[in-house]
């Protein structure tokens, strides 16, 4: 399973992949907004957004609070989710078949629970 998304996407990406989910989901957050539902350290949210504003895949948006930014998704990154997503649902599926279904369902739903969704 691990295998199938390296091989797609490449080790670093799976947590970048992440992040561009929860900001096109939000469809535009703060960087506190985004720490806070990545479950992640300011300064890890920072970096990440940098390199990712970098890549082309977000970009910072100015907002009424001078002292912020908004994090939005750009098109570049909507084409890379899309273009991973196959190798990611692939991935899942095998999670499936390894795990069974019940099994992977009751990972996820911890997951949530962890997430506060």
């Amino acid at each position: 399973m691990t295998r199938r998304i390296v091989a797609c996407i490449g080790r670093s990406f799976c947590a970048e992949r992440d992040t561009l989910v929860v900001v096109m989901q939000a469809q535009g957050l703060t960087p506190n907004e985004l720490s806070h539902r990545m479950h992640m350290d300011a300064s890890t949210v920072s970096r990440n957004v940098e390199r990712m504003c970098n890549s082309g895949w977000l970009k910072l948006a100015d907002i009424d609070d001078a002292r912020s930014h908004e994090i939005q998704i750009t098109e570049k990154g909507m084409k890379l989710i899309a273009d991973v997503a196959p190798a990611w649902e692939a991935a899942q599926r095998d999670a499936e078949e390894l795990l069974g279904v019940s099994i992977g369902k009751a990972i996820a739903r911890g997951a949530s629970r962890l997430a506060g969704d």
